[in-house]
């Protein structure tokens, strides 16, 4: 039942995503932003933070709202994603406290202090870069199919 309805909320975005009024990179930036967003760590919320830098940065807000409402899927990968996050800004910034995968909780992780966090940010910018460049990428190649389908239809997609 949870798989049926994630298929349809899923096809919902894409749908959304087709019938977009913007160039494809436009789409494919958005998107990528809210894909983005989703890695940025102990994030409450990707949707707002990528309508947040959307809005900022004059991107398609409903591309970067799919994007990160996509990116609440991997939510179950959230201590598995911070640990990586960790490890990698570790290796470029002095963290004084161990994480380790056991003890990967949101309050444990506020409690830990900035030097944790700080890894994390710095880890989670060079996770995201090539993540978000891949979504960018696929997206932008569907966005320019659904422009052929629509431009050779005359109606939406």
């Amino acid at each position: 039942m949870i798989g049926l309805s994630l298929r349809r909320r899923v096809r919902e975005i894409w749908q959304r995503l087709a019938n977009l009024d913007a160039r494809p990179a436009q789409i494919a930036a958005g998107f990528a932003v809210g894909i983005a967003a989703g890695l940025v760590p102990l994030n409450p919320s990707p949707i707002v933070l990528a309508a947040a830098v959307a809005w900022l940065l004059r991107m398609n807000m409903v591309a970067a709202i799919a994007g990160g409402t996509l990116a609440i899927l991997y939510t179950p990968l959230l201590p598995l994603i911070w640990l990586a996050e960790y490890r990698t800004g570790g290796l470029l910034l002095a963290v004084k406290h161990p994480l380790s995968f056991d003890h990967v909780s949101l309050l444990e992780l506020a409690q830990m202090g900035w030097d944790v966090y700080a890894a994390m940010l710095v880890g989670s910018v060079i996770i995201a870069t090539p993540v978000s460049l891949v979504a960018f990428l696929i997206v932008k190649k569907l966005a320019e199919r659904w422009a052929r389908l629509k431009s050779q239809s005359g109606h939406s997609v």
